[in-house]
């Protein structure tokens, strides 16, 4: 091969990896969501100025979604710490065994008071699950307790003692989660967090009973896709990748099947639910797998009923709470449509504000350094910057519809 041809060759190689990486796109301040005339909505951004600022993410690969995703995926955080706290486990009227951890703050809150963050991770997470460890230690930093739900079938630890395992949307754990911590933290005030499925779940929970919204200040949800039938439904689509993700998290899921294969798949279940355990351990896709498991096992007619019942899209008109919603334009995950839904719904609440960054992917939020991004993220900083919005309104008197009584 002629000297020419080599240059030409790398310079071809170059070419597409400048364009694989996004390298040409511009790092921009996020696109912000919200109802005209917001006065709740203006004073939270006088007090969250990074809502304001560009998001940097790392030189190198960060403006990829897709390798945002992956690293997050692989890597969880980068320099994780790993907090201690307390298992909390509670039966479930059907017997299952839900537990949750709960992480005190490492110093009182500057404002005093006593505040708590009930935490839903994504699928198939945990309190031990990297991103979360990091959100955990950083809130506990700044005087914040966090409780974090562990869904049921994630941790190794926590063996099943019913023949069921997490949904997307199935609230009950999170809902008994809020209730073992108001009981026995009475003065304490909740912030309901959710990362992607968990996001879903949380707002899910509040919008589902009204009377839910009294014990709240705030709702984060971050990185969901607001719509599991939608959502489902676009995972069978290779742009982006999306197959090979939907592929990717029907394969956890299945680990999990496999891991509890007695309980969740053995022969009493499969005659009370009619399941056919090679099919469901055959499906390469969640649409394939929640119909040949998911739907029968919680007693739906159709995959597209329990995939309905189980979004938070269709209740979250309801919740007159202020909201943060944050998306990534880049996360393969949660393609444009679905943040629609975000978006139309931050448009017509007036305590609502939905943040969209250009980059991030999926729970990724990696930011600064040229290869190695810092230890805490974007999403990480942006969320508790959020919260500390709400403590400063809180404490002034100015929350919308506070229904607490001030100390």
């Amino acid at each position: 091969m002629s000297a020419v041809a080599v240059t030409l060759a790398i310079l071809g190689l170059l070419c597409a990896l400048f364009r694989m990486l996004h390298l040409s796109i511009y790092a921009g301040e996020p696109k912000l969501f919200y109802k005209e005339g917001s006065q709740f909505v203006k004073s939270v951004l006088d007090l969250c100025p990074i809502f304001k600022e560009v998001y940097l993410p790392p030189l190198i690969w960060g403006k990829s979604g897709h390798l945002q995703t992956f690293i997050y995926a692989k890597l969880g955080r980068i320099k994780s710490p790993y907090p201690q706290g307390e298992r909390v486990s509670v039966i479930m009227p059907d017997g299952a065994t839900m537990t949750f951890d709960v992480f005190e703050p490492h110093k009182p809150h500057p404002s005093k008071g006593d505040y708590t963050m009930v935490l839903c991770p994504g699928i198939a997470n945990s309190s031990e699950t990297t991103y979360i460890c990091t959100f955990v230690h950083y809130a506990q930093e700044r005087g914040y307790r966090v409780a974090v739900l562990n869904h049921l079938g994630a941790l190794s630890s926590a063996p099943l003692t019913s023949s069921r395992m997490f949904t997307y949307g199935g609230t009950e754990e999170y809902g008994t989660m809020v209730d073992e911590v108001l009981r026995r933290h009475p003065a304490t005030k909740l912030m309901g967090v959710g990362f992607s499925m968990g996001g879903n779940m949380v707002v899910k929970y509040i919008g589902e009973d009204n009377s839910r919204q009294n014990n709240f200040l705030c709702v984060m949800s971050l990185c969901q896709g607001y719509d599991a039938e939608m959502a489902i439904e676009m995972g069978k689509d290779w742009a982006h990748l999306r197959r090979m993700y939907a592929y990717v998290m029907t394969s956890n899921q299945k680990k999990m099947l496999r891991r509890h294969y007695d309980i969740l798949l053995g022969k009493e279940v499969q005659e009370k639910y009619d399941i056919d355990p090679e099919l469901v351990l055959a499906s390469t896709s969640l649409h394939e797998l929640d119909e040949a498991y998911s739907r029968r096992r919680m007693g739906f007619k159709s995959v597209d009923e329990y995939h309905r019942k189980h979004s938070c899209r269709y209740c979250m008109d309801q919740i007159t709470l202020p909201m943060f919603l944050l998306n990534a334009t880049d996360d393969p995950l949660v393609p444009p449509p679905l943040v629609d839904i975000g978006k139309e719904y931050a448009r017509t609440h007036t305590n609502s504000i939905l943040v969209e960054t250009r980059h991030g992917g999926h729970l990724g939020f990696f930011e600064s350094g040229i290869l190695t991004p810092d230890p805490v993220t974007w999403l990480d900083r942006s969320a508790l910057q959020y919260a500390e919005a709400i403590v400063t309104l809180y404490t002034a008197n100015k929350l919308p519809h506070l229904k607490f009584k001030l100390a």
